[in-house]
């Protein structure tokens, strides 16, 4: 019991926001009312009790600001960097599963007609499947932040945060205009 003790005196520090998992309520037998818990019960850590630092997740703007046309400009950008885009989409590859949740690679064009991957996540894919669909069939224009985790990926992903916008009203999306037109044009031979 004193080896725990120890653990978590030396794991927890005052003003410090922690996740935890395996935890216990229980009543404490005392007159002392904890003040954080409003009442007479007691947290019991144990060593089943798994503690994490709590990390606030990265907050996306509501509309990206400044956006790449030329998306060969994020090979120079650093790791955990977040990205403006404006591409068209191309492909969708099917679903995979992982232990981190499914994801699809999409193949997106730029301005420039190069084509790049990036992968999306969780609820942005299930709750915009029919609109990623859609923009796969029409050769829609999509608008986005997207996270560029490593350097050394070939993609960027979403995040549950992530934002995309399906054929935005932009001053920017004449760009796609003419590759837009020899897409559909292609596909209809």
């Amino acid at each position: 019991m004193y080896e725990t003790v120890k653990h978590f005196d030396n794991l927890l520090h005052e003003k410090h926001v922690y996740k935890m998992h395996n935890v216990k309520f229980s009543l404490h037998p005392g007159e002392f009312n904890f003040h954080h818990l409003n009442g007479p019960m007691e947290l019991c850590l144990d060593q089943q009790t798994i503690v994490e630092p709590y990390t606030v997740p990265i907050q996306m703007a509501p509309f990206p600001k400044q956006i790449l046309l030329n998306l060969a400009d994020i090979a120079e950008l650093p790791n955990r960097t977040l990205v403006d885009i404006m591409a068209i989409v191309v492909h969708l590859d099917t679903i995979h599963r992982t232990m981190w949740g499914p994801f699809r690679k999409i193949v997106i064009m730029d301005a420039r007609g190069y084509l790049h991957i990036i992968k999306v996540w969780g609820d942005l894919q299930n709750k915009n499947a029919l609109r990623w669909a859609l923009a796969k069939e029409d050769y829609g224009i999509i608008i986005g932040t997207m996270f560029r985790r490593f350097r050394r990926q070939e993609c960027l992903e979403s995040s549950d945060h992530t934002a995309i916008h399906f054929n935005p009203f932009h001053h920017n999306t004449h760009h796609f205009g003419p590759i837009q037109k020899a897409l559909v044009a292609l596909n209809n031979r």
